[in-house]
């Protein structure tokens, strides 16, 4: 049996927090694993106004703020949010054009 070489290493991504399954992350957290991710850097108070912004649409739970002043985000349920919010604007826009096409 031949030696297959090493797999090549992947950088390490930023670890998001788990507590009773739910994913937490402060916003730099967040910001380093969205860099690492996608290799784009964010600027983290722009990031952090998207997040409230988010938050108040109730796409994600800000659950605190660390003793460095920093807000503490639950992610849990973000993405089924964030995409029930997708799915039914691409439904409205689909239901919008197919009313606006002639003979319907």
């Amino acid at each position: 049996m031949t030696e297959r070489p090493p797999s090549p290493t992947l950088p390490a991504s930023p670890a998001l927090e788990t507590d009773d399954d739910r994913v937490l992350a402060t916003t730099s957290q967040l910001a380093a694993r969205i860099e690492a991710t996608v290799d784009c850097q964010l600027d983290e108070a722009t990031l952090e106004a998207v997040l409230l912004e988010l938050d108040r649409g109730g796409y994600v739970d800000w659950t605190t703020v660390t003793r460095d002043g920093e807000y503490r985000w639950d992610l849990t349920e973000s993405p089924e949010r964030i995409g029930a919010a997708v799915a039914a604007a691409v439904v409205e826009r689909v239901h919008c054009w197919l009313a606006s096409k002639p003979g319907r």
